[in-house]
């Protein structure tokens, strides 16, 4: 028993001298940091051309060329002779594109966009310009004018990819940009999951040059888009599905694997090693090399240091999609790790007799 005892002895002797190694300080070098920073997947830029300006405006629906309107009036207002006032004249007109719609008795209004405006008029002013036009002139009262849109004049816009309803969608005027465009389709594909959701948005833009008429925009949140966009009609929407992308934690750690990277999400090297359950308690590995692809395809492998006060550093060491983390033994954490087994055997042997 005693033979053992000092074997335990010895071991725990080792195990201290392991443990408390100082060892030499690692981190990498300006050059290394340098082509570890500029590898690595890019995030897509932001277009901000046309993202505000000519953004459908918010409040009352104006017209537009193509409207076709319904107009009503109570009393018989199209009537230049005697009505009993419980008629009620209902007629159709379009906004021709010089903005003037035609009304009987009185021939053409405007009531469209001008040169200033690409909208028209709001549709209670155009009831106060037909009331105005047939009051005193024709009518000897004001008559009561409602005026709705019995068919909006829409443009086309194509949208595909992770959309629920993909084809093409008719958009009128106060819908005119991409966020009308998305609800036109059903939205985004809810990300309920990480097999849903979309990662970017491309926007093709009619009788432009290809290089020079697409706008890309990023998602937030796998389901927004970074900001609504104004369409003229024609464009060709592209909702970028999103593969889940990966890091991937290897080695001296408890759960070793593959991990979902989300979009928009940061994460660093602790982090990382902390959502693979952290490194191994006994072993205490003291670096973790991170092996990144290049824009040339090829790995570029950096060495950090993970113990100790080093730890702090390694936190702002960035981890990025498609990085693979690995924990590899060292001659310390490799002899704590036999250490351990033998220990915990001898444990087993002597505690079995006492057990019996």
């Amino acid at each position: 028993m005693s033979q053992q005892v000092r074997l335990l002895g010895a071991m725990m002797a080792l195990w201290l001298l392991s443990s408390c190694g100082i060892g030499t300080q690692h981190w990498p070098s300006d050059e290394e940091m340098k082509a570890f920073l500029e590898a690595g997947p890019i995030e897509p830029e932001l277009d901000v051309t046309g993202i505000l300006s000519g953004l459908p405006k918010s409040g009352p629906y104006k017209v537009v060329a193509g409207d076709l309107l319904e107009i009503r009036g109570a009393g018989g207002f199209m009537s230049t002779g005697p009505t009993d006032g419980t008629t009620t004249d209902i007629i159709q007109t379009r906004v021709q594109d010089d903005g003037t719609i035609g009304i009987p008795l009185v021939g053409a209004l405007l009531v469209g966009p001008t040169n200033s405006d690409k909208l028209g008029r709001k549709l209670t002013e155009i009831e106060n310009i037909i009331a105005g036009a047939m009051h005193p002139k024709y009518l000897a009262q004001r008559p009561a004018i409602v005026v709705r849109v019995l068919e909006p004049a829409t443009v086309k816009v194509a949208i595909h990819g992770a959309v629920e309803k993909p084809g093409v969608v008719e958009l009128a005027s106060d819908e005119l940009s991409l966020f009308g465009a998305l609800s036109a389709a059903g939205g985004i594909i809810k990300a309920s999951n990480l097999k849903t959701g979309a990662r970017v948005i491309r926007i093709h833009r009619p009788g432009q040059e290809l290089a020079v008429s697409r706008q890309v925009l990023p998602v937030k949140g796998l389901n927004v888009p970074f900001a609504d966009v104004a369409f003229l009609g024609g464009e060709t929407v592209e909702v970028e599905r999103w593969d889940p992308e990966l890091f991937t934690v290897v080695g001296l750690v408890s759960s070793p694997g593959a991990y979902p990277y989300a979009p928009g999400q940061k994460i660093n090297l602790m982090q990382a090693l902390a959502i693979a359950g952290g490194v191994d308690r006994i072993a205490d590995p003291p670096y973790a090399t991170v092996f990144r692809k290049g824009a040339d395809d090829q790995i570029v492998p950096v060495t950090f240091e993970i113990s100790n006060l080093a730890a702090v550093k390694a936190a702002g060491v960035a981890i990025r999609p498609g990085d693979v983390i690995v924990i590899e033994h060292t001659a310390g954490s490799w002899t704590r790790s036999l250490i351990a087994s033998v220990f915990r055997a001898q444990v087993n042997f002597l505690v079995d007799p006492i057990r019996r």
